[in-house]
């Protein structure tokens, strides 16, 4: 049985395929040459930052305080019987023995 020109048509669909799912998008060059422009690439990333942060750094700021909001407390009116009875439930105990 021949397939005649089916099986380059098979691999086509195939490699298509595969670059879609890998995203397609294959670096060309050398592996030195890919190399050496990854390197510039992370020199220049790295001047960038460098320059960012120095101008952050002389950029004078004056720091300034939020205003804190208070937390409100009412005022203590508590009489004597008040307090003597802070502690005390209003409920009968059940497993109290008399």
């Amino acid at each position: 049985m021949s397939r005649g020109n089916q099986r380059d048509t098979d691999r086509a669909k195939r490699q298509a395929k595969e670059d879609a799912k890998n995203g397609g998008n294959k670096r060309e060059g050398t592996p030195a040459s890919r190399n050496t422009e990854d390197a510039l690439k992370l020199q220049a990333k790295l001047a960038a930052k460098a320059a960012k942060k120095e101008e952050a750094a002389n950029e004078t700021v004056v720091p300034t305080k939020a205003p804190v909001a208070r937390k409100k407390v009412p005022k203590k009116t508590d009489t004597l019987d008040d307090m003597l009875n802070a502690g005390l439930s209003t409920k009968k105990s059940k497993n109290r023995n008399k």
